[in-house]
C-alpha cells in the first residue's frame, strides 16, 4: 500500500529519496510502500524494533537488495537502473560488516581506498588520521580476523567515510562500542553533516535518534508510521518523550488513537 510521506527536500533534486518501496522474502513483507527523502546535509532517521524494516530499506538504497517494487534513488540516480553510479556516491556501514579476515586493517583500508579512486598518499594520511582518533594504531597491522566486535566496527566505519562520499548509509553505527567511542562516532557524524554529507542512519535507540537526526522516521512492520524531526514525532504521537513515542507507534495497531499513519 502506497505511503505520502511530506518530507520538503528544500528545493532541487534530493540526496537521498524512496518512492513507495516495497520488499518481499517470499511471503513476508518486509516493506510495504515505504516513501521519504533527505535533503542534502541532513541526518534523517530510521527509528523502529528489529524486524521493522530498517536494514533491508538501507540495503535496497546501497545496492546490496532489489526492491520488489518502488524505487530508490541516490542523489537523482535510480540505484536499480544505474548501480555503479549510485554506489560511487555513497559509503555504506551494514548492521553486521562482512571483512576480510586474512588482511589486516591497513591492508583493508588500502584495499577499499585504492577501489574508491583514492591515491596511496591519500588512503595513508585519512587512515592514520582515524586510527588516532579511534585508537586503532595498534590494531591496523593485526589481521582482521583477530579484531574484536567493537574494532571491526571502527574499521567499518572508517571504509564507509575514508573516501569521503557525499551520501553515508549507516546501519546502527554505534553498535558493540563503548560509550567513548561511540561518542566519537556520533560526533564525526554530526561533523560530516555540518560539512555537507547526507547521513541516513538506523538505529532502535531513541537517545541516539534525538542526540544525530535532523528528523526521524519510526518505521513497524514495513510501514512508516510517523515522521518529522523528533520534537514533531512527541507532538504528533501525544507523548511527553520520543522514548514514549517510540513504544506507542510500535505497539499499537496503524491509526490507533496516539499512533498516527502518515499518508
Amino acid at each position: 500500500m502506497e505511503q505520502s510521506i511530506s518530507t520538503s527536500s528544500g528545493g532541487g533534486v534530493p540526496a537521498l529519496e524512496a518512492l513507495n518501496l516495497s520488499k518481499f522474502y517470499g511471503s513476508t513483507r518486509a516493506l510495504d510502500g515505504v516513501s521519504f527523502s533527505v535533503r542534502k546535509g541532513e541526518v534523517f532517521g530510521l527509528l523502529g524494533p528489529n524486524g521493522a524494516g530498517k536494514s533491508t530499506c538501507m540495503k535496497i538504497f546501497a545496492g546490496i537488495l532489489k526492491p520488489s517494487g518502488g524505487s530508490a534513488r541516490v542523489m537523482g540516480v535510480d540505484v536499480v537502473k544505474q548501480p555503479v553510479e549510485a554506489k560511487r556516491l555513497l559509503g555504506f556501514l551494514p548492521e553486521f560488516p562482512t571483512l576480510f579476515d586474512n588482511l589486516t586493517g591497513r591492508e583493508f583500508l588500502t584495499l577499499v581506498g585504492l577501489l574508491r579512486g583514492m591515491s596511496r598518499d591519500e588512503v595513508d594520511e585519512r587512515v592514520g588520521g582515524f586510527a588516532g582518533v579511534l585508537d586503532l594504531e595498534g590494531a591496523l597491522d593485526r589481521l582482521l580476523g583477530t579484531y574484536s566486535k567493537g574494532m571491526r566496527q571502527k574499521i567499518s566505519f572508517v571504509a564507509a567515510v575514508l573516501s569521503s562520499p557525499p551520501v553515508l548509509i549507516l546501519d546502527e553505527p554505534t553498535s558493540g562500542l563503548d560509550p567513548r567511542f561511540a561518542r566519537y562516532i556520533k560526533d564525526m557524524i554530526k561533523n560530516l553533516a555540518a560539512g555537507g554529507t547526507t547521513v541516513l542512519l538506523s538505529t532502535h535507540i531513541t537517545v541516539v535518534a534525538e542526540e544525530l537526526c535532523d528528523r526521524i522516521a519510526i518505521i513497524n512492520r514495513g510501514r512508516i508510521v510517523v515522521e518529522g524531526t523528533p520534537a514533531e514525532v512527541v507532538e504528533k504521537t501525544g507523548t511527553e518523550t520520543l522514548e514514549e513515542a517510540f513504544i506507542r507507534c510500535v505497539t499499537l495497531p496503524p491509526g490507533s488513537s496516539g499512533c498516527p499513519e502518515e499518508g
